[in-house]
This record gives C-alpha cells, structure tokens and sequence, in this order.
C-alpha cells in the first residue's frame, strides 16, 4: 500500500525535531505492506549511509496501526527510514522499510523490504 506522510496521525519526539527543517517531508510518498495510521518519528541524525557510502540525514519512525498506540498500548507493526541528500540545496528523499512481527513472549521478526527475515528475543542478551 502506498502512504502519505501528511495523511496520518504524526508524532515527533525532541530527537526528531531536526527533520521540520527539510522541506517536502510531509508529501513524500512511501510503501508499507500493512495499514498504518500513525507515524511516531524517534530519531533524525546525521551519517554515513552504508547502502551506498553517502552522507545523509536518517530519520526514524515507527509505524502503528490506530490512531492513538499510546493509548491502546500496541506495538509498532514497522519502522520507516527516510535518508535525505543533498540537504539544504538539491534535496532527494529515499524511503526504506521494516516490518515487525511480534510474538507473545516478547521477541520479534523483523521482515525487510526485500523479504529478508531476522529473529530478535529481547530476553537473550
């Protein structure tokens, strides 16, 4: 499914407020595989892409199903990243996509957006 930033429930955190100086973010278009209400953006910094050796913004968000996850406690189905070049002249967007599968005891799989799949168990390390 094909999103828009601007049309869901959008939360920013203070380690975030870094992404309201890049212009277009709120268009910027993006694929998920599942339904998604709600974006919380946790992180924006500065770094070294190691995709493809580019220096970038990365922000960071986390994709939830409802319109409020704060108040029905659900876990985020996702994760989204968006790298921004060429910030403050030339500015280009590139999305990258995570998916979460959460299991009763607290571990997860996370699905990459080119289907590869990792276990994590937060209780083993």
């Amino acid at each position: 499914m094909n999103y828009k930033i601007e049309d869901l429930n959008i939360f920013i955190t203070s380690k975030a407020n870094k992404m309201n100086d890049f212009p277009g973010i709120a268009w910027l278009e993006f694929e998920f595989p599942k339904s998604i209400k709600t974006v919380l953006f946790i992180q924006c910094g500065y770094i070294n892409n190691r995709k493809n050796g580019d220096d970038c913004y990365e922000i960071i968000g986390r994709l939830y199903e409802s319109n409020n996850p704060r108040e029905t406690g659900e876990n985020h189905i996702g994760k989204l990243y968006i790298y921004v070049y060429g910030h403050p002249e030339n500015v280009r967007y590139e999305t990258y996509y995570e998916q979460l599968e959460w299991r009763p005891d607290g571990s997860f799989y996370v699905v990459t957006q080119s289907d590869e799949i990792f276990h994590y168990d937060p209780k083993s390390k």
